[in-house]
């Protein structure tokens, strides 16, 4: 199971990473289809706060596959931070009614990685 756990770690930081640094490329590119669009601030913004905290968690995520000591806290920040999008845009959707192809994808992926997250915490020792 701790090669499992190492593979969610990768693999949502490989996840984190993409879509960052896609981001920070064009980051009205990448948001367009859920309606975001801005201004010159704006972009800055959705590139620091979007992108940025995304590259800084893929970072944090390799860190933590490459230390088997940290494994457990990375797991817990994939379960935790996927868990609470997940949730956030559950709510959303059920405030706004608004239910979008790109919705449905990423909820498969925060969903998915939150549980992959659980299942290799509970297969850890101790």
């Amino acid at each position: 199971m701790e090669r499992f756990g190492t593979v969610v770690l990768v693999l949502a930081a490989l996840g984190f990473l993409g879509f960052g640094l896609a981001i920070v490329a064009a980051p009205e590119a990448v948001l367009a289809p859920v309606g975001i669009s801005g201004t010159a601030a704006g972009l800055v913004e959705l590139r620091a706060f979007y992108g940025g905290l995304e590259l800084g968690l893929a970072a944090f995520l390799f860190a933590c596959a490459a230390k088997p000591a940290w494994r457990a806290p990375g797991l817990w920040s994939v379960a935790l931070a996927n868990g609470g999008i997940a949730a956030a845009r559950l709510l959303g959707i059920g405030l706004s009614g608004e239910f979008t192809g790109f919705f449905a994808a990423a909820l498969a992926w925060e969903i998915g990685f939150t549980l992959a997250a659980v299942l290799a915490l509970r297969g850890r020792p101790g």
